[in-house]
């Protein structure tokens, strides 16, 4: 099923999405991390239209962020453009940086360009959300503790984040300004068919800049599965429901990586879709 939760006449409303757009209104006594199937058995579809500018952030709170880097071909591309090869330490352990979680944008809305750099940048991402506490957590066992996967968008500032790299400390500010979730959360069992081996899928994504495709991958291309990431971020660190792990950047999924002398870095009134036919769309537009 697919979670979405919506701004309807000023009152906010959790919904299950089925089928084309039928939308199932979710009582307010059922706790978020317990929607299910049962939620909505006997109800019929309510009459609202599904519109991009009611969404919100798919999850009531965001507890962290932790935004990985998991694509080989995207790694490599963006250290050749710093003049550095490949580290062997990325096939050793999945790095990861810790995000903010105070300017999460949902689908339809607008992100403010940033007063303190010139350079502004997206990234298509992937996000799994955490639906289940665990510490410690193998990663034979990690996919229960995933509700469901959202497509998400890690903007960047990419001249500043050229400083802190340097520092050898970071990302930190050209990052944690910030971050797009949405449109809504796809449930794990809804992506079974979908599902390659117990922690692969194969999910086409796409990023469009003013209607026209830039960017085109898969999720099946990352190097370390979202299990794999479960079991690492849990490592002596208790994983809570609403915390986010991001997948990093998807190959070709940023205009550093594009190349910003053919595409140019966005600018204000660029309008930013990321685009999956199993996750749904992410549109923002830069003002």
């Amino acid at each position: 099923m697919k979670i979405a939760r919506m701004n309807s006449e000023g009152k906010i409303k959790t919904v299950i999405i089925k089928g084309n757009d039928e939308l199932f209104q979710i009582d307010d006594s059922v706790k978020f991390y317990d929607i299910s199937g049962e939620s909505i058995k006997g109800k019929k579809p309510i009459h609202m239209t599904f519109r991009n500018g009611d969404l919100l952030v798919p999850l009531p709170k965001v507890t962290s962020i932790r935004d990985f880097y998991t694509f080989e071909d995207h790694v490599r591309k963006a250290r050749e453009r710093r003049g550095l090869g490949m580290a062997k330490e990325w096939y050793e352990v999945p790095a990861y940086y810790y995000s903010g979680t105070s300017m999460i944008y949902p689908s339809g809305s607008s992100v403010p360009y940033p007063a303190f750099t010139s350079e502004l940048d997206y990234e298509m991402e992937i996000a799994a959300v955490i639906g289940k506490d665990g510490i410690n957590i193998r990663k034979e066992e990690a996919m229960p503790h995933i509700m469901g996967l959202m497509l998400a968008n890690d903007w960047s500032a990419r001249d500043l984040q050229r400083k802190e790299m340097a520092i050898g400390l970071g990302p930190s500010k050209s990052k944690d300004f910030a971050t797009s979730l949405g449109p809504y959360i796809t449930t794990i069992d809804e992506l079974e068919e979908f599902r390659e081996s117990d922690d692969r899928f194969d999910i086409p994504v796409e990023a469009y800049v003013n209607g026209k495709r830039y960017s085109g991958g898969n999720v099946r291309d990352m190097h370390w599965s979202f299990a794999e990431l479960v079991e690492y971020a849990s490592k002596g660190n208790r994983l809570r429901r609403g915390d986010v792990i991001m997948s990093g950047t998807v190959s070709t999924g940023c205009i550093l990586e594009l190349g910003p002398e053919e595409y140019g870095w966005l600018k204000k009134g660029d309008v930013v879709s990321i685009r999956s036919p199993v996750l749904g769309e992410l549109t923002n537009e830069v003002v």
